[in-house]
């Protein structure tokens, strides 16, 4: 599933700059040859990014820890609107392996991340200790038959995006040596067998005024942002020649070079979206398809600051704005023509929207993040310390076109 937000749009270099910390000593993996391969790429997780949820076709995963020293999982049901622990033992207490929700916490380590596929979950630590770097566990939909699939080496860290790649992942890692030079590949790997495979490296020239970074995917082509004094071009690596590499990509241009000024290019999971600020006009283009529109900026008061399209779900975009008086805002267009619809949603730390998962006629959003007592904080003489989840809440998207707020779901206690 993709995530789409109505709170704002994420800027390209911020996406970029969202790195998990590394360890110390170097690793890698061998280059090996590619041949020509047309395996499309598949979005799997929100932002395409390691996260605190996964959505899966039935539901909605979440980590989050509300006991001192252990992580636990949770579920959202969509057919009944209600999370649970993820665990089907009558009167479990939650706070031991025996339970399927549990996650423990070794000294050192910080929280887990999710994302699924293919028919598993699977649960990254992404924190190195000294005895184990970080890995990445997958167990069935129900939190059995936990399994680690893959361990990073010394030196290593999961860095940026990942996609399905068939039956393989396609994950960005990075290194550092022992003299602190840092690189970051592109790597297929298989869950099934364990194998990795370096694709290509990341690295740019030491020095150089131009930076590339990973953005999105469409198709069988990954999608970098090239960045220099002049401006900004976004290009793609198209995975179905042979041996693709970043220089390659640098001739297959995608869209126009633009600055952020006159003219301002995002990619939203298949979508190219473009709000040329100087002519007023906004469009989209579905890189799968080829489908394409254009349409002017509807008429607003005047006072607000337009930031572009954000990508809802389907081929739902809402208008992203701010104003001093309402704060952040975002306008729903009409699919068609692309004008307003008139419906408004102003994002707040009590009230938000953002859509973590499509389950057809239905959204499940997140509305805000609560807190709780911190479970077992007694134990450790601390006193008054919180643990933090999500609220959630499940809206037809017949409602929420309208402007109609979903029913939240209570989160189990």
């Amino acid at each position: 599933m993709n995530r789409s937000t109505l709170a704002k749009i994420v800027s390209p270099l911020a996406l970029a700059a969202m790195l998990v910390a590394c360890g110390s000593q170097p690793s890698g993996t061998e280059m090996v040859v590619h041949p020509a391969n047309d395996t499309p790429i598949t979005h799997i997780a929100n932002y395409d990014m390691l996260g605190d949820t996964a959505a899966s076709p039935e539901g909605l995963y979440e980590v989050c820890s509300v006991r001192l020293g252990s992580c636990n999982l949770f579920y959202v049901d969509a057919a009944t609107r209600q999370e649970t622990y993820l665990c089907a033992t009558p009167n479990c207490t939650h706070d031991s392996e025996s339970c399927n929700s549990y996650l423990p916490l070794e000294e050192g380590r910080y929280g887990y991340q999710l994302f699924f596929f293919n028919g598993y979950l699977y649960a990254a630590q992404c924190t190195p200790i000294e005895s184990q770097g970080p890995y990445l566990m997958r167990m069935d939909p129900d939190g059995t038959n936990r399994e680690i699939v893959l361990e990073l080496e010394n030196g290593e860290c999961f860095s940026g995006m990942l996609y399905g790649y068939g039956d393989r992942l396609l994950l960005q890692i990075s290194r550092v040596d022992e003299n602190g030079n840092s690189e970051t590949c592109m790597e297929i790997f298989d869950p099934q067998t364990g194998e990795r495979e370096r694709l290509f490296s990341l690295q740019l020239e030491p020095g150089g005024k131009e930076s590339a970074s990973l953005m999105g995917a469409a198709g069988t082509s990954l999608i970098f942002l090239k960045s220099d004094e002049e401006g900004r071009q976004y290009y793609k690596v198209d995975l179905a020649r042979e041996n693709p590499t970043l220089e390659q990509g640098q001739t297959n241009l995608l869209g126009p070079e633009f600055d952020e000024t006159g003219l301002y290019c995002t990619v939203q999971g298949d979508y190219f979206c473009t709000y040329d600020i100087a002519a007023g006009r906004l469009s989209w283009e579905n890189l799968l398809t080829g489908q394409k529109k254009e349409f002017p900026l509807p008429q607003l008061s005047g006072e607000e600051t337009v930031y572009g399209l954000a990508l809802l779900y389907d081929d739902q975009f809402a208008l992203s704005m701010s104003s001093s008086e309402k704060g952040s805002m975002n306008l729903l267009l009409n699919p068609e023509t692309g004008e307003s619809t008139g419906v408004y949603y102003y994002p707040t730390r009590e009230s938000g929207y953002d859509i973590l998962a499509d389950f057809g006629d239905e959204l499940l959003y997140k509305v805000r993040t609560d807190e709780r007592p911190l479970e077992g904080q007694a134990a450790y003489g601390l006193v008054g310390e919180v643990s933090y989840h999500n609220v959630y809440a499940m809206v037809r998207k017949e409602d929420f076109q309208s402007g109609i707020p979903g029913e939240e779901i209570p989160f189990p206690e």
